[in-house]
């Protein structure tokens, strides 16, 4: 991308100016990184892939639990991506759609993830790998702060075929919100 020859990015490594983070990717010794600086690490080596489910949570700080590993959605017949460091936890879809996945930067690295709305109903559809408590805590508090397009949502709900899964919660959060 930025016509770096191989000699002249191992002299760097040699003269301590940069470190290899992994095959491909670089970085300056002591810049400074971002929480997120993981969510890049992942992008750059499965671009095709979406951070979401407890990963797109965490970026949108909808939970109070730490996942450990990154969850990247890939289509299903996908090679999932060799990653050694962050650890990945891979989510095979059918349809990888654009529906509901923005692209963001982080730390100036171009990540795909998984909006708001987008990541409530995929964790009601995957509630049986991160639980339903999760959804229902991401559902709660996207609504508590304000965070619910509620068109949006809908939309998804429909599209996913989560309205029987999901209608319970959303009248319970609503009346009681």
């Amino acid at each position: 991308k930025f016509n770096v020859t191989r000699a002249a990015l191992s002299r760097a490594v040699e003269k301590g100016d940069i470190e290899k983070l992994q095959r491909g990717l670089y970085g300056y010794i002591g810049r400074e990184e971002s929480e997120m600086h993981s969510f890049a690490e992942v992008s750059v080596r499965a671009k095709k892939g979406v951070i979401c489910l407890l990963s797109a949570l965490s970026y949108h700080n909808l939970t109070t639990q730490a996942p450990f590993q990154i969850w990247l959605s890939i289509k299903k017949n996908d090679r999932a991506p060799n990653i050694e460091y962050p650890s990945i936890k891979i989510v095979r879809t059918r349809d990888v759609t654009d529906l509901g996945v923005i692209s963001t930067q982080v730390d100036g690295i171009p990540i795909l993830v998984t909006d708001v709305e987008r990541t409530i109903v995929d964790c009601f559809k995957f509630r049986n790998k991160i639980g339903i408590d999760v959804a229902i805590e991401a559902l709660t508090e996207a609504k508590r702060a304000n965070r619910l397009e509620q068109g949006k949502l809908w939309e998804y709900v429909k599209h996913y075929r989560m309205t029987n899964v999901m209608m319970p919660y959303m009248e319970i959060i609503n009346y009681n919100g």
